[in-house]
């Protein structure tokens, strides 16, 4: 009694020496959880039997003047998918996932029906589980030849979200190709979304994410206005890079005009793809009924931005430019881009569904011309930044605000 109040237990320990440590805990949680997939594997073997016995005479196969032949049989009615589907429910590594996939083989050999609509898309839920990405992009792309039905939609956009945010472009494009060339997937908006917003990660990536966004307008799949807003923003940032509008303040000051021109004045010229995508990304947003009245903020900011470079243009290049779409097109629509700017300040506060990710490089270019007017007064450029502060208050892009304060 003495010894055990010299150095007593703690109290969560007492119990931990009854089921024999940490050991003993981990197998009694084990226990709770239910058989491995070994265990149940093994049970499952001494399900599949011989019964029957024949007498083989074949005199090329006699052994000692007689050879015994047994004969291996499965009952189809007490082994089916579902044993399967208990051993994939405890997948939780590579192992397990190999024990899943020697009990499908053993299915196969016994003819053990494997036509269950759940079975790939359970098989790719575990390879999740275990962790094994590769198995993963493989089920996917040969399922095919050994699984009558594709796996869930869910699911399958539940893996490359998992890939988006690991950054891994190489997968999410791996995967939109085997879905996109699969007669039996249907397209859908997640598809593609999920594909562009991977492009965009990589650095030269803009390419083909713009062949991902036309060929979805080709096949009749809308999207959500977010993906729009990623690519035209991306292409207005390229056009300003392509033809050097985001120098200096001073020098745009003294050859906008001449840039300008030269730019868009062959249609060779390496900002011109640029601002024609970005033209085509805002007709196909207003195609899907989210440019016009009552739009949210983001897109009549984006909008306005577009409408910016274009109003800067020569009025040669900008005819050259609308003659590249129809009368209706956002490249020939009378529309100030101050007004746009205007609506979205007002209607920001108001609208249930408003999108916090603003072009920042909208705000950047009214805080560059708010020093050095280009096409606008300073003073409306300094008007339509203190009214952007004002409406979006902590939605105003950060950087811009930065490097505002820092000027100042």
């Amino acid at each position: 009694m003495a010894a055990r109040l010299l150095c007593p237990l703690p109290r969560p320990c007492h119990g931990l020496t009854a089921l024999g440590g940490w050991r003993g805990l981990a197998v009694a949680k084990r226990k709770e959880q239910g058989p491995t997939p070994q265990e149940l594997y093994q049970e499952l073997k001494l399900q599949f039997g011989h019964v029957g016995e024949a007498w083989c005479k074949h005199p090329k196969r006699l052994i000692c003047g007689v050879r015994l032949l047994s004969f291996y049989v499965v009952n189809h009615k007490e082994i089916g998918v579902w044993n399967l589907f208990e051993i994939l429910r405890g997948v939780r590594n590579k192992f397990d996932l190999g024990i899943a996939l020697q009990t499908m083989n053993l299915f196969y050999n016994f003819g053990v029906k494997l036509k269950h609509r759940e079975l790939s898309t359970r098989f790719l839920a575990a390879t999740m589980r275990a962790k094994q990405e590769s198995e993963a992009l493989e089920l996917v792309k040969l399922y095919g030849a050994w699984l009558q039905h594709p796996p869930d939609a869910a699911v399958v956009y539940a893996v490359m979200s998992k890939f988006v945010d690991d950054r891994n472009s190489t997968a999410v494009r791996d995967l939109a190709k085997m879905l996109r060339e699969d007669w039996r997937w249907r397209l859908g908006a997640p598809l593609y979304s999920l594909a562009i917003q991977a492009m965009l990660f990589e650095e030269d990536g803009l390419p083909a994410a713009l062949l991902l966004h036309q060929d979805a307008v080709k096949m009749g799949v809308r999207l959500e206005p977010k993906v729009h807003l990623q690519l035209l923003d991306a292409c207005l940032l390229a056009y300003e890079r392509s033809s050097g509008s985001r120098s200096s303040s001073s020098a745009e000051s003294s050859s906008s005009d001449a840039a300008g021109a030269t730019a868009l004045g062959d249609e060779k010229s390496e900002a011109l793809p640029h601002l024609l995508h970005a033209v085509a990304i805002a007709d196909a947003l207003r195609g899907d009924g989210h440019g016009a009245a009552g739009s949210s903020a983001a897109v009549l900011c984006s909008l306005a931005w577009l409408r910016y470079h274009v109003v800067q243009l020569p009025e040669e290049a900008r005819t050259q430019l609308q003659s590249h779409f129809d009368a209706w097109s956002s490249a020939s629509l009378d529309l100030q881009w101050s007004t746009l700017l205007e609506a979205a300040c007002g209607s920001f506060g108001s609208q249930a569904g408003f999108s916090s990710q603003l072009p920042a490089g909208l705000f950047r270019r009214l805080e560059a011309l708010s020093a050095v007017g280009n096409g606008v007064s300073a003073d409306e450029a300094r008007r339509l930044v203190r009214l952007s502060r004002q409406s979006f208050g902590r939605f105003y892009p950060a950087p811009a605000v930065q490097a505002a304060e820092v000027d100042v």
